[in-house]
């Protein structure tokens, strides 16, 4: 099994969501914060759909490693967006590097990997 013919480096993915209660949390007190786990699942799930139409028939790809810093806040009612790059493509297992913003301001940044695996019926 192959990544599939069209995945080839520079591709890229977006995402973006207005933060509400799901994505926060509150053990800082106040309101809550864009909490980091709700930050990962973006970069996981658009780092996913990014390459999912260039698979070949049959396959998907599972996240099995995240490098991420979570380096500023988000409050509820605010845009944050995520881009993916694909940086590699080894054989099966692929190299992301990602990125969440909130407007001009970098709310973090990483690495993940994922690797083509074939999808269960």
């Amino acid at each position: 099994m192959t990544a599939g013919n069209g995945l080839r480096p520079g591709l890229v993915g977006h995402s973006e969501i207005v933060i509400d209660d799901t994505h926060l949390t509150t053990h800082v007190g106040g309101r809550g914060v864009f909490s980091t786990p709700s930050m990962i699942y973006l970069m996981e799930t658009t780092a996913h759909d990014s390459v999912e139409q260039h698979l070949e028939p049959g396959t998907t790809t599972v996240g099995f490693e995240i490098n991420v810093r979570h380096l500023a806040p988000a409050e509820p009612g605010q845009r944050v967006v995520v881009t993916t790059h694909l940086r590699e493509v080894d054989g099966r297992r692929l190299l992301f590097d990602v990125a969440c913003r909130r407007d001009d301001t970098l709310i973090g940044t990483g690495t993940h990997r994922r690797t083509v695996v074939r999808a269960r019926d």
